[in-house]
């Protein structure tokens, strides 16, 4: 039964969110506009590279069509929170945070491993990458484990709105720093070393690199490539927890459930 309220509670979150939607205008915002994105991320590559050979270019950037579900749809689940006023119910109930947090991931997670899926299958048809000697095995794993650790970073930055009320901004300088360093425009080997371990450490980095490598048959670090992109939506997971337990001592305290 407990499994069955969670799973409720992830689709009430989802309806929840998109309920101003009709088909199209769902289908436009979750699909549309982020393969439109790809595509033009891919031609500039493809200008300023010289090269039609974009295949390290659409894996990159089909890993990135997460960010429109698990950035932006995560990162303001606790700012809509307080805009209904739901949040002080949250707060003030016993229930389980961290069901709590995890019932707002699963739909965006979702939708993100099939917009995924989608921008490779657009990279073959639009830009015809050669995907014959991959196993998409390997290929589904790899955006599943992706798309669990972006989301579990989403709801990290999720909390985040309990702190702050310019989510929008940290939100969109999230999205350019994931263009940045997760190695979906350039390799990351080009980055500064210090700006290199920022990139280990945020999500998708870790899954673009185990593909781009099976791509070219190389396996050798695939599954603790994968391994490490799980832990780290696990510790994204532990420092939302944690981070959401600070602010409701706090805020309890103060008797206020505006932090900032």
């Amino acid at each position: 039964m407990a499994i069955r309220r969670f799973f409720e509670q992830a689709y009430l979150y989802h309806k929840g969110r998109q309920a101003a939607f009709n088909a199209e205008e769902f289908v436009l915002l979750e699909v549309g506009y982020p393969l439109l994105t790809m595509i033009f991320h891919c031609l500039i590559a493809s200008y300023c590279y010289g090269t039609n050979d974009l295949g390290e270019w659409v894996v990159g950037n089909s890993f990135l069509l997460c960010v429109n579900s698990c950035i932006f749809g995560l990162g303001i689940v606790f700012m809509n929170e307080r805009y209904t006023g739901r949040i002080r119910s949250i707060i003030a109930s016993p229930c389980n945070k961290i069901a709590l947090i995890l019932a707002n991931g699963i739909f965006p997670a979702i939708l993100a491993i099939i917009a995924s899926f989608l921008g490779l299958i657009v990279g073959v048809i639009v830009f015809q990458i050669d995907y014959s000697k991959v196993d998409f095995v390997y290929i589904f794993i790899s955006i599943i484990v992706a798309m669990i650790s972006a989301s579990c970073f989403g709801l990290l930055l999720g909390v985040l709105g309990l702190l702050t009320d310019s989510m929008h901004m940290v939100l969109n300088m999230m999205e350019g720093l994931l263009l940045i360093l997760t190695g979906a425009e350039f390799p990351i080997e080009q980055l500064p070393i210090c700006v290199q371990y920022v990139s280990w450490s945020i999500p998708l980095t870790k899954s673009i690199k185990a593909v781009k490598g099976i791509r070219v048959g190389d396996y050798k670090n695939y599954w603790l490539l994968l391994l490490l992109e799980l832990l780290s939506g696990i510790v994204y997971v532990v420092l939302a927890r944690f981070l959401f337990a600070v602010v409701e001592k706090e805020t309890r305290k103060k008797g206020s459930f505006d932090y900032y």
